[in-house]
């Protein structure tokens, strides 16, 4: 779930608050306005510092959550790797949207489409 929050922010906890039965409408509506924000040509780079802390910290509260009633210490680094790899999608994310010969706009809702599919495919597998 982390690489999912590196791609887009919110969308990892909207999934995994879903999944959990606790639908959150605020997140929902973050996600959503993540998902059409992202295509905007005045949208600063996820690759800025601020929005890599964004990215982290999003990543890191995904896998504590997914790592839920284990010991504090599995907690955290869940946390930890989590938010790794969002930096890490956050970088290859942008490196796929500078590189792939498509319109921006097509690159941009593939990525969307992994994000969600990808997160929700993680979500259901948890859940089953």
């Amino acid at each position: 779930m982390g690489a999912v929050c590196g791609l887009r922010t919110f969308t990892g906890p909207a999934i995994i608050a879903e999944g959990a039965g606790a639908g959150r409408n605020a997140l929902m509506l973050l996600a959503a306005g993540e998902l059409i924000a992202d295509k905007l040509p005045f949208m600063p780079n996820r690759t800025d510092a601020p929005g890599l802390a964004a990215l982290f910290i999003s990543g890191a509260f995904c896998g504590m959550a997914i790592a839920g009633r284990r010991k504090r210490s599995e907690r955290v680094l869940s946390g930890i790797v989590a938010g790794t790899a969002a930096l890490a999608a956050a970088y290859a994310g942008y490196q796929y949207r500078k590189r792939v010969k498509l319109p921006p706009l097509a690159a941009a809702l593939i990525e969307d489409a992994v994000a969600v599919g990808a997160g929700s495919a993680i979500v259901a597998g948890l859940c089953s």
